[in-house]
This record gives structure tokens, C-alpha cells and sequence, in this order.
């Protein structure tokens, strides 16, 4: 599957490609890193690491990631919520606070 998200402008590579982060979704929401809401305006989503909007061109993503079977093999647990105010990190984790200073634009 590839599709590119941005919250920081994320791009989805299919498994046999390079990524810089590997992320597990999950459907159990207790144990996720973090809880992402997918937001349709990509403006709304700048610095906003729990944000995630979808784009269509590589070249607009900060930084790469793929779609993994287990959350062992994973970078970062997430889980995809409805509500843009539930959003947000639920643990503490290397990557949180770090996403959107170094790859913002």
C-alpha cells in the first residue's frame, strides 16, 4: 500500500522499500504510542505530530514510513481515532516531541 499522509508529511511505502519509521496501527487503543486523527486539510495538521493528512506526492513528505504485521517490528504504536481532540501521545516515547521539530517545514 502506498499513500502519503502529512502531519509532518508522512509517506507510506510499500514493504519493500526503505523507510525511516515503521509503524504498527492497532486496533486496541491501550496500546498505542499515540493516538493519530486523519485530518482532510493540510494546513490544520503543521507541527501537529498527532495530525495526519493525506497528500499525494512524495516529494511533499518530511520523512518516510511503512505499515508493519507487529507492533515489535514497529518504530511507533498508533491508533486512529475520530476525534481530533483525543488525539495525541499516550506514552511516553523516544520519538514524541521530536517528529515536527526536525522534519517540520
Amino acid at each position: 500500500m502506498t499513500s502519503i499522509l502529512m502531519a509532518l508529511s508522512l509517506f507510506f511505502v510499500t514493504p519493500n522499500q526503505t523507510c525511516d519509521y515503521k509503524i504498527f496501527v492497532t486496533k486496541n487503543r491501550y496500546v498505542a504510542d499515540m493516538w493519530v486523527w486523519k485530518s482532510k486539510n493540510r494546513y490544520e495538521s503543521k507541527n501537529r505530530e498527532e495530525f495526519w493528512t493525506e497528500v499525494r506526492l512524495k516529494y511533499q513528505a518530511d520523512f518516510t514510513v511503512r505499515y508493519v504485521k507487529t507492533k515489535y517490528n514497529a518504530d511507533l504504536v498508533i491508533y486512529f481515532t475520530d476525534s481530533k481532540y483525543q488525539s495525541g501521545w499516550k506514552k511516553n516515547h523516544r520519538l514524541k516531541n521530536i517528529l515536527h521539530k526536525v522534519y517540520a517545514k
